[in-house]
């Protein structure tokens, strides 16, 4: 994910950077957000890789159970966690939006 759009809310959090930003995120969402330093792009650059499989659970049946069933979304698990990384870039964009210019 590329927030350099959210560069200036980001600041304004102590994000300067892609390890800032991996910092910031993975203690937001409460699951690894590696910054895109760590894939060559650079350090100004900021990038996150959001792994998909923090969100199917955190034991192994819980994982097997969002592979097998026909309806995941509504497995407790997955909307929990969907609904935290919703908040957290949700809280993101209003920053964002604080920061733009009237219109």
């Amino acid at each position: 994910a590329d927030l350099g759009p959210l560069r200036e809310p980001l600041a304004a959090q102590g994000v300067g950077d892609a390890q800032e930003l991996e910092d910031f995120l993975t203690a937001r969402l409460g699951m690894p957000a590696p910054g895109g330093h760590r894939f060559g792009d650079d350090l100004g650059a900021l990038r996150v890789r959001l792994a998909t499989g923090p969100l199917l659970g955190g034991t192994d049946e819980e994982r097997t159970e969002c592979l097998v069933t026909p309806a995941p979304l509504e497995l407790p698990q997955v909307h929990g966690a969907l609904v935290s990384l919703r908040s957290a870039f949700d809280d993101l964009r209003d920053d964002a939006q604080r920061w733009e210019p009237p219109r």
